[in-house]
């Protein structure tokens, strides 16, 4: 304990007290109203004090690893608070008043227990990264599309099946994750995402592909392994920009040996579109 309050009296605008084995706060680390970093991650809080509202310039909140079941409504006057990181806790439901963090630009809730978000968090305007994968979350909510600085949105792992129209209006989204969901059909809506570069959807139950994936021309990356696709659509040769194509385990008709040049994607649908018109 000793050790703690040292840290503790050294600190100024950062504290990190991560791996201390700590249940609980101390009332210390309240008294630091100038604190702008403040790493808790890999103890074992099991809640957090209210008196965090007392920290009003801290910028960066790293509580991941821990046992939290819930964040209290308080962390809404964190008015400064730009990155929030709580993943792997005991969390089942995140406060509406989330919606106050109004500069927050990244939000980490990986590895919790989330069987949805609040309709609030589509009022974080100024978020540019949001990590809600390994949850249980059956669908989005209605305005997600507000967020419409997000540049990378990771929902890998959770029991999506379908995505809410607003959906559209990610212009400027980069990075998609939708891998090991419930997805029975690629979402058309996805299309429309023209800056995208990484899309995973593997780990689905998508049956087709289809041929409005060529107008996300600046797509890079493409990873459908292990679906249920049966052939892929001609317009796939116009991803021009696109550099890795993975594929494997589906029923296409296309040798292991080419599937496995992942990162020749030119090659992979060049050899599938000879084949499909007879020429391999």
């Amino acid at each position: 304990m000793d050790n703690i309050n040292n840290i503790i009296k050294q600190a100024k605008k950062e504290l990190d007290l991560s791996a201390q084995g700590l249940t609980e706060l101390p009332a210390e680390i309240f008294q630091l109203t100038q604190l702008e970093q403040l790493f808790l991650d890999e103890n074992q809080l099991t809640n957090f004090s209210a008196d965090i509202a007392k920290l009003s310039q801290l910028k960066h909140l790293e509580i991941s690893n821990n046992q939290l079941l819930t964040l209290p409504p308080e962390i809404a006057e964190l008015s400064q608070l730009e990155t929030l990181y709580a993943d792997d806790n005991q969390l089942a439901m995140l406060t509406p008043n989330i919606a106050k963090l109004a500069q927050l630009k990244t939000l980490s809730l990986s590895n919790n227990k989330l069987i949805e978000l609040p309709q609030a968090i589509a009022q974080l305007s100024k978020l540019r990264e949001l990590d809600v994968s390994d949850n249980y979350l059956t669908e989005l909510p209605v305005k997600i599309g507000n967020l419409k600085l997000l540049k990378e949105l990771t929902l890998n792992n959770n029991q999506l099946s379908n995505l809410p129209n607003s959906f559209a209006n990610l212009a400027r989204l980069k990075q998609l994750d939708l891998s090991s969901n419930q997805l029975s059909d690629f979402p058309l809506i996805l299309c429309q995402l023209k800056k995208l570069r990484e899309l995973a959807v593997n780990e689905n139950k998508i049956k087709i592909l289809p041929k409005a994936i060529a107008k996300l021309s600046n797509l890079e990356l493409l990873d459908l392994r292990d679906n249920r696709l049966i052939n892929l659509p001609t317009s796939i040769s116009k991803l021009t920009d696109l550099e890795c194509l993975l594929l494997a385990g589906n029923n296409l008709p296309i040798p292991a040996k080419i599937l496995e040049k992942i990162d020749e994607a030119a090659e992979i649908i060049d050899y599938y579109l000879l084949q499909k018109n007879g020429k391999c």
